[in-house]
């Protein structure tokens, strides 16, 4: 009896040790591709995040949605959090073209915007600033498109979001 109390205690303790620090954040991303971003959890390891970003080589506009896994025991601290997932994207690129990260264009001068669409991962980290409503994350996005396909490139950015609890 004695040792199942204890193991309830120790996991409760753990539980709480690492859990998530806020609940919704919004905020900038400031990368290859910048905007703004909108984090949701769902529970204590997995989160929603929402991202509208201009690409300003591509002359293009994306919007991503991404489902996250939040892992606070990697760093063994409550607050550092090793971030991965996987989602999707849309976008348009103003002038029939875009351009993707070995530098080819891909040029469609029949229409005024190229339509786009494709998978994404995400791997980073996710860090809460202890007493303050500041939350900072760095990532790696790599992307695959359907249409022109192929891979795109790596869209590293860093993450700056107020807590909305």
């Amino acid at each position: 009896m004695i040792k199942r109390a204890m193991i309830c205690l120790l996991v409760l303790i753990c539980s709480s040790t690492f859990a998530q620090n806020y609940t919704n954040a919004i905020g900038l991303r400031l990368g290859f591709g910048s905007g703004l971003t909108y984090k949701a959890f769902l529970s204590n390891s997995s989160a929603i995040e929402g991202i509208a970003a201009y690409q300003f080589d591509s002359k293009g506009f994306s919007l991503t949605g991404l489902y996250e896994f939040h892992n606070y025991k990697a760093f063994r601290t409550a607050h550092l959090a090793l971030v991965y997932g996987f989602g999707a994207h849309v976008g348009y690129y103003d002038g029939g073209y875009y351009k993707n990260r070995g530098g080819i264009y891909y040029i469609d001068k029949d229409v005024e915007t190229a339509f786009n669409f494709g998978v994404d991962g995400i791997f980073g980290i996710d860090y809460f600033i202890t007493g303050s409503s500041i939350n900072w994350g760095m990532d790696v996005k790599p992307m695959f498109d359907f249409i022109n396909p192929g891979f795109r490139f790596w869209d590293a950015a860093i993450s700056i979001r107020y807590v909305l609890k």
